[in-house]
């Protein structure tokens, strides 16, 4: 199966581009969820899970690092650390790509500081506008 998304995306980490059409690939492979346990999560071991972030970082950084952080730093912590409502409404919605999870962290004047982020979100009707 990687071999069918590889092809498409090679060109994307040298473009700085996101292959929008990467969570309907990784989507029938059942891989989604990597080590989280339930909410249609394959629950793969550490080796598992890092064998195919391996796999897809041969092909493509950008898609390895949109997997791994939409899976490991945004639901990985939702599934340490929320509440059962928490994991129900937002897990089951990341499994599928419903929702893609990730995180902001580095700005112009900040680099990676996160404690000196000026990037703020404000809800707006249908939808969000980011500033900074």
């Amino acid at each position: 199966m990687m071999q069918d998304i590889s092809a498409d995306m090679i060109p994307y980490v040298e473009s700085a581009e996101f292959p929008a059409w990467l969570p309907e690939k990784i989507r029938p492979l059942g891989i989604n969820g990597l080590n989280i346990k339930g909410y249609g999560s394959p629950g793969l071991t550490a080796l598992e899970a890092g064998s195919i972030s391996f796999q897809m970082a041969r092909y493509d950084m950008s898609a390895t690092t949109f997997l791994n952080v939409h899976n490991g730093i945004g639901m990985a912590v939702i599934a340490e650390l929320g509440d059962d409502e928490q994991k129900q409404r937002f897990l089951t919605k990341g499994m599928t790509f419903e929702k893609i999870f990730s995180f902001g962290l580095t700005e112009p004047l900040n680099g990676s500081d996160a404690t000196g982020l000026q990037t703020s979100a404000r809800k707006v009707e249908g939808g969000w506008v980011l500033n900074g």
